[in-house]
């Protein structure tokens, strides 16, 4: 499904000319390396200067176009050699660099289908049969070699050994909000010799478009999958290798254009002991297709409302094995940016209470502004609605069904993660001696991410009864919880009563 012919030119400098403001061309050097890329371009003619840019275009010696987007520039300098002309230096940064064989704009509409890899797709969607060895292939050989006996004799001997891979390209297709999602095998292979033969797999995400869209909004909808995909993981996930295929011409080697990012999704810290086992992820794709495609779907539909909060958990779970009470205030505050459709109705406010608040908000806002000011604001502004305490136990509330005879008191777990919040926040302990627990940050953390995924998961459509039948390991955020939950829940009643 991908086009590759763009690799190897992504790993050395890329030297070409530019389209320079107020030149017809001047000559460069494009550095992808990610946050530190960088165009370097010299020219004897005088360089603007230009601070930000669209778009720069130029064309590599070897003919590829290039399309630097987002462009920034610190300015222009000048080198000055004895009995010689001035030579005039600028260097750029570009947000994205579009490599490709034709002219691209950023902001016309013109893309219809966008690939990108991850790093944990072959986990997620574990189609384990896919390739595969006959080890006793000798019922099977002689039909293998039939086409190749038709040019010359070729002989077997006594163990023949058959590799095969089933040719099911396409794995999964989803119809959603923002396009179709598909995962794709795309295998790499040799044609065998006495060396031996190999095949290397890679899968791919593809989201075709009903009507074509500008880069900013494929980025953007490749970010949509990404989260999915790193809240399925257990796992932030890294971005590799976006392609997106224009609709300026039919011919596909020549529409296809490589997307490098400067700042691309990262990982976080890499630990071998969180990557994600099949055992232990929430879908399995495969054997429960039906269920995975529903719940992508209904959760790319509501992702719009849910994107904030959703980011705010892929940058928790992006820290790995990394706790702090940083880490534990922003997975509490993941409730608080939900949208109103997520969490529970507001009390009521009766009239009078009304009054004395429009009242007092009116009055304070006469102010100047100062921090006690904006506090007492902030506080009237909160009358009739729904306190952290209230959204994070109506989000257990939709994990305790199905899983709540597993996590036997997650509401009191959870309870206590927020008070230590707002210990951290607002000084208040309530009735906790935050430093009696101070120690269980990490776990009071993991119950506020697992209540917000698995709640979020749910509501989307996870079976989370499948999962929590098998027998797990340490292959996912949400096995790991499990893991340590009961044992820790007991250290913690303890930590409390004293």
């Amino acid at each position: 499904m991908t086009r590759n012919w763009q690799g190897e030119l992504a790993k050395k400098r890329i030297r070409g000319t530019y389209a320079w403001p107020g030149c017809d061309h001047v000559a460069g050097e494009l550095r992808l390396r990610g946050a530190r890329t960088q165009l370097k371009v010299h020219s004897e003619k005088f360089l603007a200067r230009i601070e930000n840019a669209d778009c720069i275009h130029g064309v590599a010696h070897t003919g590829e176009i290039l399309t630097l987007v987002g462009c920034q520039s610190s300015g222009t300098a000048t080198t000055s050699v004895k009995d010689g002309p001035p030579i005039y230096h600028a260097e750029v940064f570009p947000h994205f660099v579009v490599i490709g064989r034709q002219k691209f704009s950023p902001a016309q509409p013109s893309i219809h289908s966008i690939r990108f890899s991850s790093i944990d797709l072959t986990t997620l969607f574990y189609d384990f049969d896919a390739f595969g060895f006959v080890v006793n292939a000798s019922s099977v050989i002689d039909t293998v070699l039939r086409e190749r006996r038709e040019m010359r004799a070729v002989e077997t001997g006594a163990s023949p050994l058959v590799c095969y891979y089933t040719g099911r390209e396409r794995i999964v297709e989803v119809k959603s909000e923002i396009g179709t999602i598909s995962v794709y095998h795309s295998p790499a292979y040799n044609f065998g010799g006495p060396d031996g033969l190999n095949i290397r797999n890679r899968m791919t995400i593809a989201i075709e478009l009903a009507n074509p869209i500008a880069l900013e909004e494929a980025i953007y909808r490749i970010d949509s999958v990404t989260c999915f995909l790193s809240m399925a993981a257990g796992r932030a996930q890294g971005v590799q290798g976006i392609q997106v295929l224009t609709s300026a011409s039919n011919d596909d080697d020549a529409a296809f254009l490589s997307v490098h990012a400067s700042f691309p999704p990262s990982m976080g810290p890499k630990v071998d002991a969180h990557k994600p086992h099949p055992a232990d992820v929430p879908f399995d794709p495969i054997h429960r297709r039906s269920e995975f495609e529903a719940a992508l779907a209904n959760w790319i539909q509501r992702h719009e409302g849910w994107r904030f909060a959703r980011s705010r958990y892929v940058d928790c779970i992006r820290n790995g094995n990394q706790y702090g009470t940083d880490r534990l205030v922003a997975a509490a505050n993941m409730f608080d940016v939900l949208p109103n459709e997520a969490v529970p109705l507001g009390a009521e406010v009766g009239s009078d209470l009304a009054s004395a608040r429009d009242v007092s908000v009116a009055a304070f806002r006469k102010l100047p502004a100062s921090s006690a000011r904006d506090s007492a604001l902030s506080a009237l502004g909160r009358i009739g609605k729904p306190s952290l305490p209230n959204k994070v136990a109506h989000r257990i509330g939709v994990v305790l069904p199905l899983l709540g005879e597993r996590f036997q008191d997650l509401q009191l777990v959870a309870s206590t993660a927020v008070k230590c919040r707002n210990f951290l926040v607002h000084g208040n302990s309530a009735d906790i001696n935050y430093a009696k627990i101070e120690r269980f940050v990490p776990f009071l953390t993991d119950a506020l991410e697992f209540i917000f995924a698995a709640s979020d998961f749910i509501d989307a459509g996870w079976d989370a009864r499948i999962w929590i039948s098998r027998a797990g390991g340490w292959g996912h955020s949400f096995s790991r919880f499990r893991s340590n939950y009961d044992e820790t829940l007991a250290l913690l009643r303890i930590a409390m009563a004293a």
